[in-house]
């Protein structure tokens, strides 16, 4: 299933420590697949395949908490999304 995050950065070191930290990995069925952050580190867009909504959403917020980031995770709608790749987990096959 493929799903977006808009993120609200609040605090742009946490946010650069988490999500450069070379050793974090993502619990399997999740696949970050593009992510892009505005020049001044006040948001993100990222694009993910994930099992679902509520899954995404409890892992950004375990990763990036309220005082990092507020994270709005939402369900892509594939007949209003572009470029989106074909799954790349067995759960996204399944969507």
């Amino acid at each position: 299933m493929h799903l977006g995050a808009v993120h609200t950065i609040h605090d742009r070191e946490a946010w650069d420590r988490v999500f450069f930290a070379e050793d974090e990995g993502f619990p399997p069925g999740f696949v970050l697949l593009g992510s892009v952050t505005q020049d001044d580190v006040s948001r993100a867009i990222c694009i993910w395949e994930a099992p679902s909504l509520d899954d995404l959403q409890r892992l950004l917020d375990g990763m990036f908490g309220p005082a990092i980031a507020v994270n709005d995770c939402f369900v892509a709608d594939p007949a209003r999304s572009i470029n989106l790749p074909a799954p790349q987990t067995a759960a996204g096959a399944s969507a």
